[in-house]
């Protein structure tokens, strides 16, 4: 044959039993793609450990029948669902949960999650759903009557000021939103998001 001839040539076949090598850009997907597959399995692994309970619950059940000193102090952590802040308090124990122990303090504050306990210190937390005291809320009373509300002492929120306009006098597409509670940082926000709405 001659040299002209050997472009027109078919490719040898080489028959064997090792695997081709692949092509480094076939390396770097399958490498690639087993570190995904790897670093997903490891989530999964993880995501199904149970979460432990904490040194906190361990030492409430240890101290369980611990009486409350005259002096305990309780440490309150609440937690404010619609603005999502949180707010510390602490107070001291009521005289009458002096010499008690855990059972009658977790009866005088229903609601909350004892999280530490010893004879001098308790700590709680809790969930509200309602803003923190760094907000003005809209709400109606029971009358319909816009008021703006305020959380004065953590726990509840207290009236602050009638505005005189029914809530069935706003319009239709914010009357839901108000019955829920609007949040503002200030009466002055407030009062000026009002005058923006009646107009």
């Amino acid at each position: 044959m001659s040299k002209q001839n050997d472009q027109y040539r078919r490719p040898r076949i080489h028959f064997s039993d090792e695997p081709a090598p692949l092509p480094a850009s076939d390396r770097r997907l399958l490498l690639g793609g087993s570190a995904l597959l790897l670093g997903i399995a490891l989530m999964l692994a993880l995501a199904m450990i149970p979460l432990r309970a904490g040194p906190d619950a361990a030492a409430v059940s240890r101290s369980a029948s611990q009486a409350l000193a005259a002096d305990c102090t309780i440490t309150q952590q609440m937690t404010y669902a619609p603005c999502g802040h949180r707010v510390t308090r602490r107070v001291p124990l009521p005289a009458e949960l002096a010499g008690k122990q855990l059972a009658d303090l977790a009866n005088a504050y229903d609601g909350w999650q004892v999280t530490a306990y010893t004879a001098d210190t308790v700590s709680m937390e809790r969930t509200f759903p309602i803003c923190c005291p760094q907000h003005t809320v809209l709400l109606p009373d029971e009358n319909g009557q816009l008021c703006a509300w305020q959380n004065r002492y953590g726990d509840a929120l207290s009236q602050v000021k009638v505005l005189g306009v029914a809530v069935g006098e706003m319009p239709d597409s914010l009357q839901d939103e108000l019955r829920q509670g609007k949040a503002f940082d200030s009466l002055e926000a407030l009062e000026q998001w009002m005058e923006g709405a009646e107009s």
